[in-house]
């Protein structure tokens, strides 16, 4: 009779795995007067079993060694980690103790435990608290009689999971029911909830190039955490930190990369930076289609670029909205550091092979301006009417009139992003390389008054006082491609030097949008606007620090400053050398 009654009890409860296991051995000892059946044990050394198993399949071991006095954990994980975990003194009290617990710490309960219909939720969480302790320990002491070790440590933590859950328990309060003492010593540092300072990290090098002044040698830069916190010569070394000596190398900041389609890709690894459904998307966001785990970011990062400005293609004459990211994190918010940064726009080529051999507008270089003047119009009618309504609804405000009659303009998502253009709000970058596609984005600057930046800029040489003039930023490229498109068929070497003499802000860019090289020979692009006159320190300003003010994140990195994100690269010599390799990247500690 009882043993029906106990399996029809057990086989009330819905929980599945380890925790429903325990829960059911629980109602087991309770019906059973303290005995575990033998259908219950055969079922939790099953689940034993196969969590062991499971454990050997993913290379992971844990070791468990338990007296009276004291559990040993020892975990050893695919990366080496080894933790090791003691509980001492474990004690069940008696009910008796229990109750005057609950009396003492429940404020408002009576002598017997039994709590007011008044109690506050503070005392019954009190209550709940002393309740699962008595019961956590009474359990300690009884579970690996009935079971294995491993099944005494599985049920054990299964149990206090659900138990802390369902009384709402935090994670330290839940490691104090266990062992007091534990919780407050310093091996529990992963339950306290003071964060834990930041670490700190000693570059002590050869050269040191902030791109913020002139070059330090032997100098010293210390990182705290995320931030660069010290650079110069002779700094004192923190105490604590760790220190990385290396007396021939060269250190610079993070390379950027400022015309990238990195993270662009679908499931496959085929590009997604380009939607062609119409000439102008404008109200596309790259951070849409943006894919953390794309594999090149990692190869990226591997050759010193820390950043990148990631645009969509080339393709349609208004591409979408671009982002800045920093090449380190998991998700799309954790490595976004601007967004909108820009909006892309193209001249040229792309949009009239994309378009033009469907038989749509455009198919010529007119079609592409044109497309352009009627965009930018309506987004300036779109942003008067705005300004108009904002007016007009703090004039109500104002005079106290009812604000409600006043409709807002419809939303529309294409023209607020050109909106912004307009205001000079986001800057317009614009794709463009023969003399011609310059001169027309040169008139479009003008008659719109764009804060722009030109990308490309293959024949800028010819037009370099004009656009020095504009004051336009200009991110140069390619160099290597040649007289294969028509657009870079007067391609000169020398293009970055002419155009920084008449007073150009320069960057230079990755040319692996082109199909011409690898992301590690960012370097080796420097290295050819050299050979064409430009400046060593001009060179490598135009993938440090002019990269990142041309883009916008100038204030946060690009340069060794303390403040900065501590995003650097130890070269085993100089970057422009041919043979220097990385040794290191160093993106926070």
């Amino acid at each position: 009779m009882m043993k029906d009654e106990g399996q029809r009890r057990s086989s009330n409860i819905k929980a599945r795995g380890p925790e429903g296991l325990i829960l059911r051995y629980f109602r087991d000892l309770k019906h059973f007067g303290g005995k575990m059946s033998e259908t219950r044990k055969d079922q939790l050394d099953y689940e034993v079993n196969r969590i062991n198993q499971n454990q050997e399949n993913n290379q992971e071991k844990i070791e468990v060694e338990r007296d009276r006095t004291m559990l040993s954990i020892k975990m050893n994980t695919k990366v080496k980690t080894k933790i090791k975990m003691e509980v001492t003194k474990v004690s069940a009290r008696p009910k008796t103790e229990v109750k005057t617990a609950i009396a003492v710490e429940g404020r408002g309960e009576k002598e017997n435990g039994q709590v007011s219909q008044g109690e506050s939720w503070y005392e019954g969480q009190q209550r709940n608290r002393v309740k699962l302790k008595s019961k956590l320990q009474s359990y300690l002491k009884r579970a690996g009689k009935s079971a294995g070790v491993l099944a005494f440590f599985i049920g054990t933590m299964a149990m206090a999971a659900s138990l802390a859950t369902r009384t709402g328990l935090p994670g330290p309060a839940l490691l104090g029911l266990l062992n007091p003492e534990l919780q407050a010593a310093p091996t529990a540092g992963c339950f306290n909830s003071q964060a834990e300072k930041p670490k700190l990290l000693v570059i002590k090098a050869g050269k040191i190039l902030t791109m913020a002044g002139p070059p330090i040698e032997q100098g010293i830069v210390i990182v705290e955490g995320d931030k660069i916190k010290a650079v110069g010569k002779e700094l004192a070394i923190p105490e604590g930190a760790e220190i990385i000596d290396e007396p021939e190398a060269w250190v610079l900041p993070g390379l950027i990369d400022v015309h990238s389609s990195l993270g662009l890709v679908d499931e496959r690894g085929q590009s997604e930076n380009e939607e062609l459904s119409e000439p102008n998307v404008a109200q596309l966001d790259v951070l849409d289609g943006f894919y953390p785990f794309d594999k090149k970011i990692a190869q990226a990062r591997a050759s010193g670029i820390t950043a990148a400005l990631i645009c969509p293609g080339r393709r349609s004459v208004i591409g979408g909205q671009a982002t800045v990211i920093r090449l380190k994190g998991k998700t799309v918010d954790e490595m976004t550091m601007l967004a909108p940064a820009a909006v892309k726009f193209s001249i040229g080529e792309g949009p009239k092979q994309a378009f033009g051999s469907k038989g749509r507008l455009p198919s010529t270089r007119m079609g592409n301006i044109y497309v352009i003047r009627q965009a930018l119009l309506e987004a300036r009618e779109y942003a008067d009417k705005w300004a108009d309504y904002d007016k007009s609804l703090a004039a109500a405000k104002k005079g106290r009139k009812n604000a409600a009659v006043i409709q807002p303009p419809r939303r529309d998502l294409k023209l607020e992003a050109l909106a912004k253009v307009v205001r000079g709000e986001l800057p317009a970058f614009i794709e463009c390389y023969r003399m011609d596609d310059i001169s027309g984005a040169i008139r479009l600057v003008d008659e719109f008054k764009l804060k722009a930046v030109f990308m490309g800029c293959a024949e800028g040489y010819l037009v370099a006082d004009e656009i020095s003039k504009r004051g336009i930023p200009v991110i140069v490229g390619p160099m290597g491609i040649g007289p294969k498109r028509t657009e870079t068929e007067n391609v000169a070497i020398s293009n970055a030097a002419r155009l920084h003499k008449a007073g150009v802000k320069i960057a230079l860019e990755s040319e692996t949008q082109y199909g011409l090289a690898a992301l590690e020979e960012l370097p080796l692009v420097a290295a050819l606007a050299v050979r064409g006159g430009l400046s060593e320190e001009e060179a490598l300003k135009a993938i440090t620090i002019n990269a990142a003010e041309i883009i916008g994140a100038g204030a946060k990195i690009g340069s060794l400053e303390p403040g900065k994100q501590a995003d650097l690269v130890i070269f085993s010599g100089n970057p422009l050398d041919y043979q220097t390799r990385v040794k290191k990247v160093i993106m926070g500690t």
